[in-house]
């Protein structure tokens, strides 16, 4: 059987985000461990977006559980199902509703991580943009204005779409004439970076910008035009949900009201080639006082099937709620990260079988099932362990289990930290 071979940059990465409680970018598929029945369900979603339709999840997990890790695992999915995914975190500065910019904001991060199966770390608007013209316009065919709108009529349905197509037009013009600015301007129109229509106009002869309250809106345009450039269909990533509690109650329904268009649309069949994927935490599920249960149409939408259970979950609704992993998964998990250690080289593992079977046990024992089950926390524990044995090759696991001290901080957000 062949070794995988993990080149350094990759063991580099994903020991320093390990580290730190971080999702690796790169070099994720060398530790991800678990999770099959819920990948499963995303790989269902993913062919139904590619066949026309439109699916919401909720991925909810509490602190340190591996929502962001599935997250990014379902990005790397998505993209063999040939989906365009747009990715960014909810946070005070961007939200889904504001009337100051902050949607515009969000908006303006999705587009920028913008990402395909060639281009998986982001930047992909460009690309795709040429794709779609690659496609369309054959070496003897001329880019004129009527040609682009011709090929651009699908998108007539959609609102705004007016607008949107006059800027491809104009980014394709300016392309083929070698003009940069005009080029940069039209892309910086497409990422939602003009903030007055008058900017706009003057540089590109179009009325209206993207602005905060025609995020979603565009969010289904730029769906349309990704299946025109060859692709299946858009995928919108949206983590740290839980950050809307803390918004003005006011401001927080407007952002609920968003998110309730979106369950709607997708449950009544009204979207097309568009996928939601929200990341957040229990109690921002549940708490009737400022959580999505405080919105009665969302409690509604999102409540558990009464039927589900431990061990039969309901994995069909649009909740899909993620526990620790198992003991026996953590095991798998912790030989897959010395394995990164050693980059693929058997030669080279820091500890044998034997000796993360003792870390596991020291760990339940020192800590409660509940900290010790929890990926994030385990994996920097671990990682540390590794770390030292590899700074010290003459120690062994035994010399620092027994003078490790692990504290938890009283912020659920925040990490496990060794103290040697």
């Amino acid at each position: 059987m062949t070794e995988t071979i993990i080149k350094k940059r990759e063991k580099i990465v994903i020991i320093d985000s390990l580290k730190s409680g971080l999702v690796p970018k790169i070099g994720i598929q060398h530790i991800q461990v678990g999770r099959s029945r819920e990948i499963a369900e995303m790989q269902k979603d993913f062919e139904l977006i590619s066949s026309c339709g439109s699916k919401t999840r909720f991925i909810i997990g509490d602190y340190g559980c591996g929502k962001t890790f599935f997250l990014t695992l379902s990005k790397l999915v998505a993209h063999e199902f040939n989906l365009v995914v747009v990715s960014a975190d909810i946070s005070i500065n961007k939200i889904l509703s504001s009337s100051d910019g902050k949607a515009r904001a969000l908006f303006g991060e999705l587009i920028n991580n913008m990402s395909t199966k060639t281009k998986p770390d982001g930047g992909a608007l460009k690309s795709i943009i040429e794709k779609w013209a690659t496609l369309h316009f054959s070496s003897s065919q001329e880019i004129t204005i009527e040609n682009i709108h011709n090929l651009l009529f699908p998108l007539e349905r959609y609102v705004n779409s007016y607008d949107f197509s006059k800027v491809i037009t104009e980014y394709l013009l300016a392309y083929d004439s070698g003009d940069e600015i005009k080029m940069s301007n039209t892309l910086r129109w497409l990422r939602a970076e003009y903030t007055t229509k008058t900017e706009a106009k003057n540089d590109l002869g179009v009325k209206t910008i993207i602005d905060d309250s025609n995020i979603y809106d565009y969010l289904k345009l730029y769906a349309g035009f990704v299946t025109l450039a060859g692709y299946n269909g858009l995928v919108v990533n949206i983590d740290e949900l839980a950050v809307l509690q803390r918004l003005q109650s006011q401001i927080r329904n407007r952002n609920y009201e968003v998110i309730l268009s979106i369950i709607n649309d997708s449950m009544q069949g009204s979207t097309e080639h568009i996928g939601f994927i929200f990341g957040g935490t229990p109690a921002f599920l549940e708490d009737k006082y400022k959580g999505m249960y405080s919105y009665g149409a969302l409690e509604s939408r999102l409540a558990d099937n009464p039927f589900s259970k431990k061990g039969m979950e309901d994995l069909s609704g649009p909740v899909i709620r993620l526990s620790n992993l198992s003991p026996e998964e953590l095991y798998v998990l912790f030989i897959n990260i010395r394995n990164v250690f050693a980059m693929g080289d058997k030669s080279k593992y820091l500890v044998t079988d034997s000796e993360i079977k003792q870390f596991l046990e020291w760990s339940l024992n020192r800590l409660g099932a509940q900290a010790y089950l929890s990926p994030r926390e385990s994996n920097k524990n671990f990682v540390g362990l590794l770390t030292q044995l590899e700074n010290y090759p003459e120690t062994s696991v035994s010399d620092f289990l027994g003078t490790l001290k692990i504290t938890i901080s009283n912020n659920d957000d925040e990490l496990v930290d060794f103290k040697l």
